[in-house]
């Protein structure tokens, strides 16, 4: 019996979800100039979109392949020409799924979580793909795919629970005032943060830290902001407008979390 990747909705992500979305968003660059640009990602074409991903893919296709050892071998590809960079996605893609199918995800895998298995990269992957799926369409003004509200919920989750809370063993959390909470209409989950500033001395670089940081929290929330699965994921991670949500409490908290998670 094959178990099951770690996260809200673990049944939600996997080779198929990786495979759909990077190959929709072949198809969506192939349809699109290379060189329009995507509004998501500034300061990117369509075809920086597409290398992006293919230099991810093939970086994890190197991690899986080699597990549970470190990437510390891998070389990083020089970028093709544009006339090919579409269909060096799709290879990166059957490469990538090649690789994850029928691995136990519970399997060790290097990864630079604290979760050093398969399942890290099947998750991570899955959400990587939807995420630039959509940029995809954004820039070519293509409709937004159909995403169930079970894996953009785990989007969330895996947003607030491995991206924007915690902090390092050298680092401490200094909690500041507010306590914002996350909730989906359709799937009936939620997430509930407190603001804070991450400090400490990074202990390799000697590089001094005093950023903005989340600590998840179970204590009631100043601030709620509320609505789809679907268009709450699409806020957080800077692909959706927060008018389609519903905010109560102090909107500049919205903000804020807004902000941190669109410095990461």
């Amino acid at each position: 019996m094959i178990a099951a990747v770690n996260g809200r909705y673990p049944d939600a992500v996997g080779v198929d979800v990786i495979r759909e979305h990077s190959l929709a968003l072949v198809d969506v660059a192939g349809r699109a100039a290379l060189d329009t640009p995507v509004p998501t990602c500034p300061g990117w074409s369509i075809a920086d979109l597409v290398w992006h991903l293919t230099e991810v893919q093939l970086f994890w296709a190197h991690v899986i392949g080699r597990r549970p050892a470190g990437p510390d071998s891998y070389e990083a590809p020089p970028r093709p020409d544009d006339t090919v960079v579409v269909a060096g996605l799709d290879r990166a893609t059957t490469c990538l799924v090649d690789r994850l199918t029928d691995l136990d995800p519970d399997e060790p895998a290097w990864s630079w979580a604290d979760d050093h298995t398969v399942g890290f990269t099947l998750r991570r992957q899955s959400h990587e793909a939807v995420v630039h799926h959509v940029d995809g369409c954004l820039a070519a003004g293509a409709p937004i795919p159909t995403i169930s509200p079970r894996l953009a919920a785990d989007g969330i989750d895996e947003m607030i629970g491995v991206m924007l809370s915690g902090v390092p063993e050298w680092a401490s959390f200094e909690r500041r005032t507010g306590v914002i909470e996350l909730r989906t209409h359709d799937t009936d989950d939620s997430w509930t943060l407190a603001f804070g500033r991450m400090i400490g001395t990074a202990p390799e670089s000697g590089t001094v830290h005093d950023l903005d940081a989340l600590d998840p929290v179970d204590e009631p929330a100043d601030t709620v902001v509320e609505g789809s699965a679907l268009d709450l994921h699409l806020w957080l991670c800077g692909r959706g407008d927060i008018a389609r949500l519903e905010v109560s409490g102090d909107p500049i908290r919205a903000g804020q979390l807004r902000s941190i998670a669109a410095s990461l």
